[in-house]
């Protein structure tokens, strides 16, 4: 078993045209390779080795298309969490929140006992709200 200290993609070439639909950033959650989708499914990747361990790498289709590069770069340095996806519900965010009158994912409000990072906000920087329902760090 190889552990590295960095995630890699690897572009999985299922580069069928059901694919290239589902990784547009237009679609909920900014698609398959988007914040709202790609980002979660690699927590839930560290949380399910019991480990705490980062994924090595991230397979997947249309490595061009979306977000996955920026997802790649927070694993592996940290930042700020993206925002502005199109969003139903906090499930398909990042950062777990989405404005219901705007319909796009914005930072957590968090309460003093939260985990850190629970915002998606850099160190540092706290979650606003800033009107019309839509919160910024």
């Amino acid at each position: 078993v190889t552990i590295s200290s960095f995630v890699s993609m690897n572009n999985s070439f299922n580069a069928g045209i059901e694919s290239l639909k589902r990784v547009q950033p237009e679609n909920i959650g900014g698609g398959d390779n988007g914040w709202g989708i790609l980002y979660p499914r690699t927590y839930a990747c560290t949380a399910a080795n019991g480990l705490s361990l980062k994924p090595n790498y991230i397979a997947i289709d249309w490595v061009h298309i979306g977000d996955a590069f920026e997802v790649v770069h927070h694993i592996n340095f940290g930042g700020r969490v993206s925002t502005g996806q199109r969003c139903e519900t906090g499930l398909d965010c990042a950062t777990g929140s989405c404005s219901i009158r705007r319909k796009v994912c914005h930072c957590q409000r968090c309460d003093e006992d939260a985990r850190p990072g629970c915002s998606g906000c850099a160190g540092g920087e706290e979650c606003l709200e800033v009107g019309d329902g839509v919160n910024k760090c």
